[in-house]
């Protein structure tokens, strides 16, 4: 009876009271990396309403996974980062337990458009006569708006589900799961456990699946069809392609690492930063990404002569002042319409 008169909910969400220098580090680390992921995806939504080949429904899938990945950045920046520098001993676990689903909702918001991205490439590199049917833009706002309902009834799972709750502890640099009763004998979330398993499964193995699908047609018009495989078009669908295989493969392996990782206690100062830091790693690559492999992307942000030089290092690029192609022409009419 001794034990449970102390017993204290939420304890494990309470900071020590005092920082230490690795608090200070990670804390300013997390706090950085959040503000400039947050502008990452603010550049990508300024790319993609200036660019015209993201006029298109690529483009408006990027933008709905950008806006996502931009509310999730606001928690690493104005929270995860703060608390964990400041250590406070007596905290509402709740307002933690608030901040972790507001960042769940969001961060499984891109996990899904990351599937319909790579989706997207499938069905221009294997069906392109069909894209524009497929993608219509009321079938895009179908799917945004589906996905973003999906993501927001999530939370609702840990009312039905009762003692799930987790959430993140600053002397743990984790997400941790606060036990609800001093006897308890579990000290990790079943259903938080479920859903990181659920998005691995389904959202990062569904898309390792459609990028090898892409990737097997793209090699089989290389050898089959040297006019199409060498045409401009093709030439853009690589290159979103590429793009999205490289952030797909790095997000493979940040949510394997969360979901090896999620919840530990004794976690490395580098193990936390690869499974809880490593999604706003990852949104800061996507830009860089973007710019990298997009030369208009590139002609954008750092001018024409600067993307013409970086032009020629690069994947499947076109000449800098190339005429915008007809399909690129009938994409944008199509999706504006």
């Amino acid at each position: 009876m001794a034990e449970n008169s102390t017993f204290v909910y939420g304890s494990e969400l309470q900071g020590r009271g005092y920082a230490t220098r690795t608090d200070l580090i990670f804390g300013f680390m997390t706090t950085t990396a959040g503000a400039i992921a947050f502008g990452s995806a603010v550049l990508d939504l300024i790319l993609i309403k200036n660019i015209k080949i993201f006029h298109s429904a690529f483009g408006f899938f990027w933008a709905t996974r950008s806006v996502a990945e931009m509310f999730m950045d606001v928690s690493f920046a104005l929270y995860t980062g703060p608390v964990t520098i400041l250590q406070i001993k007596h905290m509402n676990p709740y307002v933690s337990i608030v901040v972790y689903h507001y960042a769940f909702t969001f961060a499984y918001l891109q996990c899904v458009m990351n599937l319909v991205i790579a989706m997207n490439r499938f069905v221009a590199v294997w069906f392109p006569m069909r894209y524009m049917t497929i993608f219509s833009k009321r079938i895009c706002w179908f799917v945004a708006i589906f996905a973003a309902c999906q993501s927001v009834t999530i939370p609702t799972l840990y009312i039905i589900f009762p003692c799930q709750n987790i959430a993140y502890g600053p002397r743990f640099y984790a997400n941790v799961f606060p036990k609800c009763s001093a006897d308890m004998d579990r000290d990790y979330s079943l259903l938080a456990y479920v859903l990181v398993k659920a998005c691995f499964i389904i959202a990062c193995c569904g898309t390792a699946v459609m990028n090898f699908a892409t990737f097997c047609k793209i090699g089989h018009v290389r050898f089959t069809s040297i006019a199409r495989f060498k045409s401009e078009e093709f030439k853009r669908d690589i290159r979103l392609f590429v793009l999205g295989v490289v952030q797909d493969v790095l997000m493979m392996i940040i949510v394997l690492m969360i979901l090896v990782c999620n919840t530990k206690t004794d976690l490395s100062v580098v193990g936390a930063l690869l499974s809880y830091d490593g999604l706003i790693f990852i949104y800061i690559f996507n830009t860089v990404s973007m710019v990298i492999f997009n030369p208009e992307c590139r002609r954008f942000v750092f001018g024409e002569r600067a993307a013409r030089v970086a032009a020629k290092n690069s994947l499947g690029t076109t000449t800098a002042s190339r005429p915008t192609t007809t399909l690129e022409q009938s994409t944008e009419v199509s999706f504006r319409d």
